[in-house]
């Protein structure tokens, strides 16, 4: 089985407020990421959240491969997240494949596309790549789990990537609207516009 764990316990100080939940097409961000999770060949999906009352009041999901996680040291960066996360997980799992809650475009075709690759090859890593960009999702193979759950504070586990480059296979995707996340209001603007086209 392959897992995926949403990372949405994020403290969006660039913002000034929780940008998981701003509106997108009628739908909070974080919403449009799940639904693509749950859509896809994904097994579970683990969401990954600071405050889960709050969550779950603007996320109204229910769905039998979802299950929410709280990270209580959700302020210690990202890491924290990758890890509680990764805990959280079927002990069977084979592979899990991190997706960041504020991408609202992202699309089980390339969630798919990513599982088909791991399913393809043995490699440990399967990256989707724009212009030959790593971006985000990821997917890892269980036998980086050790190494992943030795991560501290902000770092997210793109060292790996490096770290592990001969190892990895990349899923070359010709659009770059999947990947398009939400850091400041210029991008919350500038997603809207192209979601409007």
């Amino acid at each position: 089985m392959i897992s995926g764990i949403v990372l949405a316990a994020g403290l969006a100080r660039r913002m000034g407020q929780q940008k998981l939940f701003l509106d997108f097409r009628g739908k909070p961000v974080l919403q449009w990421v799940l639904e693509a999770a749950m859509a896809s060949a994904l097994d579970e999906i683990v969401c990954v959240v600071r405050d889960l009352e709050e969550a779950k009041k603007k996320v109204s999901l229910e769905h039998p491969k979802l299950r929410w996680v709280i990270n209580e040291k959700a302020h210690e960066g990202q890491g924290t997240s990758i890890i509680a996360g990764l805990k959280a997980i079927d002990a069977r799992s084979e592979a899990a494949l991190f997706l960041v809650g504020d991408q609202p475009m992202i699309q089980s075709e390339v969630i798919n596309g990513l599982i088909e690759l791991f399913r393809k090859n043995s490699k440990l890593i399967v990256v989707p790549t724009f212009h030959g960009q790593a971006r985000n999702p990821v997917l890892f193979h269980r036998d980086l789990f050790p190494e992943i759950l030795q991560l501290t504070g902000d770092r997210g586990a793109r060292a790996l990537i490096e770290k592990y480059r001969e190892k990895s296979a990349f899923l070359e995707w010709p659009e770059e609207s999947p990947f398009l996340d939400l850091d400041t209001w210029d991008d919350y603007e500038r997603l809207k516009g192209r979601s409007e086209r």
